[in-house]
């Protein structure tokens, strides 16, 4: 019977420790929460901000060389491009609906 009161005492230390623990965290937590929070979201804007700022500087890897390939233009392109007109001698003879604009006008 003494064993079991020993017991029962050892185990009521250790609910008592435990439960004063979580009360004190519980009354620290009742008593600084806007501390708390204005710590936790400045430790977020902080993270924001390095993270944007490492990939902002990240460098451009300049090794890379653009190959430009020799491309084949056939006859019939370069006779397309070379009909093409100017500004000043496509200008005549186009008639636009009423309320309309040309947008390629200077």
């Amino acid at each position: 019977m003494n064993n079991m009161n020993k017991d029962n005492k050892k185990k009521n230390k250790t609910e008592t420790s435990n439960f004063n623990i979580i009360k004190v965290i519980k009354n620290l937590i009742k008593r600084y929460n806007l501390v708390i929070f204005i710590v936790i979201i400045s430790v977020g804007l902080i993270f924001a901000v390095m993270t944007l700022t490492k990939i902002v500087n990240q460098t451009v890897d300049n090794t890379k060389q653009i190959v430009i390939e020799d491309t084949i233009v056939d006859q019939a392109t370069l006779n397309s491009i070379n009909n093409l007109k100017t500004v000043e001698e496509n200008t005549e003879g186009q008639t636009l609906p009423s309320g309309r604009i040309n947008p390629f006008s200077e």
